[in-house]
Formats: C-alpha cells, sequence, structure tokens
C-alpha cells in the first residue's frame, strides 16, 4: 500500500522545502526510496533535495509532439511514453524524481497534469512512500493531481494572504 503526501499553499511560503524535508525525514526513517513529484512548472524540488532535474514529463511531450508523436514500430504510444517517463525519473540519495516541467509557450497544463497523474499512478504501485510538491494556488485542486493523496498538508506564512489562501485549500479540499 503506497502512503501519498501532498504539499500544497501560496506561493513563496516553503512548499517546496516542507516537500524536501517530508522525503528525507521518510527515507532516514524507513530506509525506502521515495517517489518525489515535482508537480509545479517553476521546478524547485529537485535543487532542494541537492539534484538537478534531468528531462521533464513536459519536454516529453515537447520531444514527442517534434518527432510527430509516431512510437518506435512495434510498441503503443502509451508504451513508449511510459518507457520515456521512466528513463526521466532521476535517481537520488533515498528518492527518485519525477519533474512536470513547463511546456514550451503558452497554454493549458491540462494535458501534461494529466500525464503526470497518470504516471505518479502508474510509479506508485512500486513505492511505500509518495511525496508531491505542488504549484503555488489551486489549480491543481481543480485538475485533481493530487486525487489519490492520503495527507495534505497545506503550507502557509503568517500574512493575511498566505492565511486566506491556506483557508480557500481548504474549503476546497473539502468539497
Amino acid at each position: 500500500m503506497t502512503f501519498t503526501i501532498a504539499v500544497a499553499g501560496k506561493g513563496g511560503v516553503g512548499k517546496s522545502t516542507f516537500a524536501a524535508f517530508a522525503i528525507r525525514h521518510l527515507h532516514e526513517s524507513t530506509g525506502e526510496v521515495v517517489l518525489a513529484v515535482d508537480a509545479d512548472p517553476n521546478a524547485n524540488l529537485g535543487l532542494k533535495l541537492g539534484s538537478e532535474p534531468g528531462r521533464t514529463v513536459g519536454s516529453i511531450r515537447e520531444e514527442l509532439t517534434a518527432a510527430g508523436d509516431e512510437p518506435p514500430k512495434g510498441i503503443s504510444r502509451q508504451e513508449h511514453l511510459e518507457y520515456q517517463i521512466r528513463l526521466a525519473l532521476k535517481e537520488g540519495t533515498g528518492f527518485d524524481l519525477l519533474t512536470m516541467g513547463r511546456q514550451e509557450g503558452p497554454g493549458c497544463y491540462c494535458y501534461v497534469n494529466n500525464m503526470l497523474r497518470t504516471f505518479v499512478d502508474a510509479l506508485s504501485v512500486q513505492r511505500k512512500y509518495v511525496v508531491i510538491d505542488n504549484e503555488a494556488g489551486l489549480e491543481h485542486l481543480s485538475r485533481r493531481t493530487t486525487r489519490s493523496s492520503d495527507v495534505l498538508f497545506v503550507v502557509c506564512d503568517r500574512s493575511k494572504t498566505s492565511l486566506e489562501s491556506a483557508k480557500r485549500i481548504s474549503l476546497l479540499t473539502d468539497e
């Protein structure tokens, strides 16, 4: 059984730092390799863990689109995509990092978020612990990036805007 922790809150309050501490603590206290998911287009979790992010889900999407979205002969698009995402996992001490990254140009992140959610679900089966560092704000809740989380930590500072953001996140999760 996988235990999933999601981290949410306003920008600049320490979500990535909190997520990195949680990942380190889980690894050090259990010896398990944690699946660390940086679900923020402005990826910082890898840096907090001391690891440069490698390929991202967004860059994989762009590469496959540029290549005409045709997989090598003998495998389906889905299998090829899964293979590319597994290659993109960045191994660190006590964690495997999957980074959403950003897509090129303007537009919605819905497709990249759907890809991320699908592969987090698939990769979670092989892990005891998953920590998801979400982007700032509320949109990831409406996209259901964190749909299978066991715990949602809402990180905030003492500012009124941060506390209001935490309150809105709490109300959204109650729906």
